[in-house]
């Protein structure tokens, strides 16, 4: 019998409606799986050999995934095979972040400025990118990422320790980014803060994560104050160098901003609550986990705030059950509150989340 060639089985396999006969088309041969690739869009493997296999098969994705380490080779394979890519989430797994303690040794080399390059000239549609944990590319590869991605609206590049102040002044002329994280980011300093905020960014940018950007103070975040579409800014564990005058400048100058995630910032006070509470008529969710210089009295700032719907406590030991029931109490919108385990509360069930009614309407809390 003479063998089926791809055509024809593509012609099979248009006749197939049921999901699962179309798995189980797949699961008969590489053939079969080759044939039924023509019509993929989308790429979520484990596995960077069968993706070595898949991808010269399957022109047609627009989404891409994988959270193992990937070589070079990987990415211009899929640069080569996947031109209409508009999704690229390569977030890599933990356990192969050899900065951490549990790092797992792969013997596949993760990819450098080469493989981003080939990647970033070829598929010039990307709309998202996430390449958290990546540690191999520098400046190089994130150019020529931002230059040929004209339409890039989100980037994620959480514990990509080489981001520099050079990084941001590139990303300052991405015209329709709108949501940058560069948690972890630690090279990043007040210049690269400014580069942002004197480019074409500051008229898009909307969400920007900057939290563990330890080397930055409240001068760059003043810089931060041009930026016209700010809407949530994380500051969270950013060092002592961020302080009540950095944050008060924000909340003068963007008061339509609705998040704000300000967790273990020692040298941010009341001062600061006090002018968010008051200026900020749009916030919907605070994070002031571990800040141990607010009191109760920046609490009650907020009472009968009419946006709040998030707000977290955990880790501050000056606030007690009390100061949160009576600010609760008052704040119709609120529907979480996160605060410390060992705060005294009620006698609630031992579970870690609560449902609790603070006059009419209920509220979910968290306790850690």
């Amino acid at each position: 019998m003479k063998r089926l060639g791809d055509g024809e089985l593509i012609q099979i396999l248009d006749k197939i409606c049921c999901l699962n006969d179309q798995v189980s088309f797949y699961q008969v041969s590489k053939q079969f799986l080759r044939a039924a690739c023509i019509y993929l869009r989308k790429l979520d493997s484990s596995f960077p050999d069968l993706v070595k296999y898949v991808l010269s098969a399957a022109p047609n994705i627009i989404e891409f995934e994988m959270s193992k380490p990937l070589s070079n080779a990987h990415m211009k394979l899929l640069a080569q095979s996947c031109p209409k890519l508009r999704y690229l989430y390569l977030r890599l797994e933990e356990k192969y972040d050899s900065q951490r303690a549990d790092y797992v040794p792969s013997d596949e080399c993760d990819f450098d400025d080469d493989g981003l390059c080939a990647v970033a000239n070829a598929c010039s549609d990307l709309d998202v990118v996430t390449l958290e944990g990546r540690l191999h590319f520098r400046d190089a590869g994130l150019f020529s990422l931002v230059r040929s991605s004209k339409n890039l609206r989100s980037l994620d590049l959480k514990r990509c320790v080489n981001v520099t102040d050079e990084t941001l002044k590139a990303f300052g002329e991405a015209e329709c980014l709108y949501h940058l994280d560069l948690q972890g980011c630690y090279l990043i300093s007040d210049l690269g803060l400014k580069y942002l905020a004197n480019g074409k960014l500051k008229y898009s940018l909307e969400i920007l994560n900057l939290s563990e950007c330890n080397r930055i103070s409240d001068d760059g975040i003043i810089y931060l104050t041009q930026m016209s579409s700010l809407s949530i800014l994380d500051l969270s564990k950013c060092g002592v160098n961020v302080t009540d005058s950095g944050v008060v400048a924000i909340a003068q100058s963007r008061p339509s901003i609705k998040g704000l995630k300000l967790s273990w910032l020692i040298n941010v006070t009341d001062i600061s609550l006090f002018c968010i509470a008051s200026m900020c008529l749009k916030l919907t969710m605070i994070h002031l986990n571990g800040s141990e210089a607010i009191t109760r009295k920046g609490l009650h700032a907020f009472a009968h705030h009419k946006k709040l719907v998030e707000v977290e406590l955990f880790s501050c030991h000056t606030i007690s059950w009390e100061d949160v029931e009576s600010f609760a109490n008052t704040c119709k919108k609120l529907r979480y509150l996160g605060i410390s385990k060992n705060m005294k509360t009620p006698a609630w069930p031992k579970a870690s989340f609560v449902h609790v009614c603070f006059g009419n309407s209920q509220c979910v809390i968290e306790r850690r």
